[in-house]
């Protein structure tokens, strides 16, 4: 397998996270996985997002890229937690308070990457620019939000989504590399 079409599907893993787990698997779709699994599940898939940020840099390296890189790997740490106190029922309080500052760092470190990105010829400019408008208003609205609000709220939840759409596209295009090369 090509190195660009690994890259892709690592993109578009990331990027279908969500909507495979939560919509799919989990007790909001199927109900094959409960919530401490589809949390679990969730996390394993999304390490796909530093690993593809981590291969997208070999094309052409940028400290913007590698600096989202560091504050994206610290920040799954904490979202990791955050989900794992998610699975207790009595510890959601905890999970959402943590998850808050876990997750907003996680958007904040892919908005920088996203600096990057628009930094070099990796992804098309329009493409790099729309991530990183779209994190860098998701990280605003994440870091500033409730911490009961994460899960809910109507505004967030609309560039929670269209983050996850970008990741495919950025997939989408890495594999259009592939015909190129």
């Amino acid at each position: 397998m090509n190195i660009n079409t690994a890259n892709s599907l690592l993109f578009v893993t990331a990027g279908l996270t969500p909507f495979i787990v939560y919509l799919g698997l989990g007790p909001d779709g199927a109900a094959i996985l409960d919530q401490a699994r589809a949390e679990q599940f969730f996390a394993y898939l999304f390490f796909s997002l530093p690993i593809a940020i981590l291969m997208a840099r070999r094309i052409e390296r940028n400290y913007f890229i590698d600096g989202g890189l560091i504050i994206i790997v610290a920040s799954m740490s904490m979202a990791m937690a955050a989900d794992a106190f998610r699975a207790g029922a009595n510890l959601s309080d905890v999970a959402n308070a943590i998850a808050v500052t876990a997750y907003s760092s996680t958007i904040l470190g892919v908005c920088i990457s996203g600096i990057g990105f628009f930094r070099t010829t990796i992804f098309p400019k329009w493409l790099s620019g729309l991530l990183t408008v779209v994190t860098a208003i998701g990280f605003t609205l994440l870091a500033t939000s409730e911490p009961s609000a994460i899960q809910t709220s109507v505004i967030i939840l609309p560039f929670l989504l269209a983050f996850h759409v970008i990741l495919i596209v950025l997939g989408v295009f890495m594999f259009k590399q592939d015909d190129q090369n």
